[in-house]
């Protein structure tokens, strides 16, 4: 089997003797030079799909690599980041609630929107990245959204949150007006799916929760978020397009309205912050398919502070939990930080592929 088949058939949950796993999404330079043996900054891109053949990962979830702020903080470049909802007059929750009412209105923003030209694009990019790898790996590509990530760096958490307090339906005609514009890329993407061949599987998320839980209160939360992110995920969950969510932090008290969303996985899984992962591993989406699982080596514990053989006992432990045959991809639960040694990266990789070829071809 190739990378590419492997990724495909563990999506869809058929039992493969072989471990599919995705490139950890490393930030920092120096893995990507030691694998490849040349300098990373002298070619990117080109280094990063080295790497991943290298390392046998074979599921592209986001192509992400280090660009030009991480080499500029490599050289220990003193780096001002100035607040930049201020500079771009978001001073108050008053700016924010001024800007929703002057969004154009949903006839606007469908009569604008091509389908067609919209699908294209989207192929591709999906199809421009799965070239570049070849059958080595399968790539796939985000979905549309209601936005409630964007505007706490665009408008600054306290304006955001303090002008949701002050009119939430103001705030719900912006969630509205976002998930309009995903609910058409979405479409889009259906029709990427069913008239361009594309392997019917999108990945991203919202980062929606903190350490402690969600930023929005729950009840604010499923009164005027969750109804217009659902609607924007209709037609991907009712053409049989799988989502998988990316969740970030404790996602335990929304637990039950990201599932009520349709969604067929999920990746990230936060334990120490209260992420019950066996919970994770026993859920079923609506067809009652086990959910696709992709996890958990931690970013924040294992890798940069764990030794060798911790490592390798979240490997071990992440595949044993999901099982085989039911949608496991090892993954790092984010991004994998520059200061994490380089043999930690390398034990997750090798240990994956060695582990896994033995837990699943028993």
């Amino acid at each position: 089997m190739t990378g590419r088949d492997i990724a495909l058939a563990t999506l869809h949950r058929e039992r493969v003797p072989y471990p599919c796993y995705t490139q950890g999404f490393i930030t920092g330079s120096a893995y990507y030079t030691k694998v490849t043996g040349r300098d990373y900054w002298s070619d990117p891109e080109g280094c990063f799909v080295e790497m991943v053949r290298r390392v046998g990962a074979n599921l592209i979830i986001q192509w992400y690599y280090p660009t030009e702020r991480q080499r500029r903080l490599e050289c220990r470049e003193t780096m001002d980041q100035p607040h930049e909802h201020v500079a771009a007059g978001f001073q108050t929750p008053e700016d924010v609630l001024r800007l929703i009412d002057e969004l154009p209105d949903d006839e606007a923003v469908t009569s604008e929107f091509d389908h067609e030209v919209a699908a294209q694009a989207y192929v591709a990019r999906v199809k421009g990245h799965q070239d570049l790898l070849g059958d080595d790996a399968l790539v796939i590509d985000s979905f549309g959204q209601a936005d409630f990530m964007g505007p706490y760096s665009s408008w600054g958490y306290e304006n955001y949150l303090t002008a949701a307090a002050m009119d939430p339906r103001a705030m719900r005609r912006y969630y509205h007006h976002t998930a309009l514009r995903g609910r058409l890329l979405n479409e889009a993407i259906v029709l990427a799916v069913e008239k361009y061949g594309l392997p019917p599987f999108a990945y991203t998320g919202q980062d929606i929760c903190g350490a402690n839980g969600p930023l929005m209160s729950p009840t604010m939360l499923r009164e005027i978020y969750f109804p217009e992110l659902k609607w924007c995920l209709e037609p991907l969950v009712e053409n049989n397009v799988h989502i998988i969510w990316h969740c970030d932090g404790n996602i335990m008290p929304i637990l039950d309205d990201l599932m009520d969303l349709g969604i067929s996985g999920l990746q990230g899984f936060e334990e120490e912050h209260g992420v019950d992962y066996a919970r994770m591993c026993a859920l079923r989406d609506r067809h009652n398919r086990p959910i696709i699982i992709l996890g958990c080596v931690s970013v924040t514990s294992t890798l940069p502070w764990g030794t060798v053989d911790d490592v390798k006992a979240s490997v071990e432990r992440s595949f044993t939990l999901a099982g085989p045959g039911r949608g496991h991809v090892l993954s790092s639960t984010s991004s994998t930080l520059p200061e994490t040694p380089l043999e930690n990266i390398e034990a997750m990789f090798q240990h994956t592929r060695e582990f896994g070829r033995e837990f699943l071809g028993e």
